[in-house]
């Protein structure tokens, strides 16, 4: 089975713990945080589109940043995770050109919807997105259709959705 690199990227509390541990239907056994604030990185592996994915996940808070490019390094796919009840940080703004420094399919992700709703082409314009850039909106609370976008990012790594 071949094996694909994601990073989550994302603000302080825009849900990547919760996002990555839904995603893979485990609870992470060993979580590094202080105060409710991500201190390291997640990982958890999946198996999705006959693919084993290695799912990691960043800090959110910007003292860590100095982690985002050993993070970086190798992924073949990248998520930004926005959380719906702020709407698009600094933080965010940051992270995409980032992340389109390092030339990957990558998926935008406006999660807590339960909560609140983005607009995806309200997000698409404020970050000045191209049109071929896939935004989703979900709650990784609830689960709701993780899997889907997933499959998205996948086809856009592998070359299927070209």
């Amino acid at each position: 089975m071949d094996a694909l690199k994601v990073v989550v990227f994302g603000a302080l509390n825009a849900g990547k713990t919760t996002f990555v541990e839904r995603l893979s239907g485990n609870e992470l056994f060993l979580k590094g945080e202080y105060e409710d604030i991500t201190t390291s990185f997640d990982f958890v592996q999946i198996q999705q589109g006959g693919f084993l994915i290695h799912l990691f996940a960043s800090p959110g808070h910007r003292r860590f940043s100095f982690m985002w490019e050993t993070l970086a390094t190798g992924m073949d796919g990248a998520i930004l995770l926005i959380d719906s009840t702020v709407g698009i940080t600094p933080v965010d703004f940051e992270l995409i050109k980032f992340i389109e420094g390092y030339d990957v399919p990558y998926v935008i992700v406006a999660n807590k919807e339960d909560i609140s709703r983005l607009d995806p082409e309200a997000i698409r314009a404020e970050l000045n997105l191209s049109g071929d850039v896939p935004i989703f909106n979900t709650s990784a609370l609830n689960n709701d259709d993780l899997a889907s976008f997933m499959d998205n990012l996948i086809n856009d790594i592998t070359g299927k959705n070209k």
